[in-house]
């Protein structure tokens, strides 16, 4: 049983040395910091729960297709970027935890079926689920007309950034940049469906 636990504890160790350079860790690092920059910069229009909502940071959330350790960095992200929300700890736990959960859906969808623009739809249907749910944690008033009109916003909002903006952004790069993969450390995505 000790022989086992040690076999365990070393593939798990091995996993590390390889996964956890110190490469993946400054481009994790730097994600989380472009994330979170990115979403306080635009001010009001990252943090408009209800409204339509334009949360431009979320357009990485594609680097996760390529690259699945990059999930560290986006979450971490999200969480940096949710402390400033003035939603308080609803959207820092909720809102971070629908970050990792996109994530988690995002390196599903890329192992699985391959595809950009299914992955890319991830980070929306899940974001317009959980912002109402913090909205209500906030302290609005919850019915269902409600709940799906700040779904229908919600979603509206990271469809515009996630699908027309970086979809179309992370597809011209994978066709014409010959330096695309190498650029941002893919792992994964070489052989995708856009």
């Amino acid at each position: 049983m000790e022989e086992n636990k040690t076999k365990k504890q070393s593939k798990f160790e091995l996993w590390l040395k390889r996964n956890l350079t110190v490469k993946v860790i400054v481009a994790n690092a730097s994600i989380a910091a472009l994330y979170a920059v990115i979403t306080i910069l635009c001010g009001p229009l990252s943090y408009v729960g209800g409204s339509l909502q334009l949360r431009f940071s979320e357009i990485l959330n594609l680097l996760v297709f390529f690259n699945p350790m990059y999930s560290i960095g986006l979450t971490l992200g999200c969480l940096l970027a949710n402390i400033m929300s003035m939603y308080g700890w609803p959207d820092i736990v909720f809102g971070t935890l629908g970050t990792l959960i996109s994530c988690i859906l995002i390196i599903i969808t890329s192992k699985t079926i391959k595809n950009l623009l299914l992955s890319a739809i991830w980070p929306c249907i899940i974001n317009a689920a959980i912002v109402p749910l913090i909205l209500f944690f906030y302290g609005t008033e919850m019915n269902m007309l409600f709940y799906r009109t700040c779904f229908g916003r919600t979603f509206l909002g990271e469809f515009i950034c996630v699908i027309v903006a970086g979809y179309p952004l992370f597809m011209i790069l994978a066709k014409k940049y010959r330096g695309f993969y190498k650029m941002i450390g893919a792992t994964s995505g070489f052989n995708f469906v856009f």
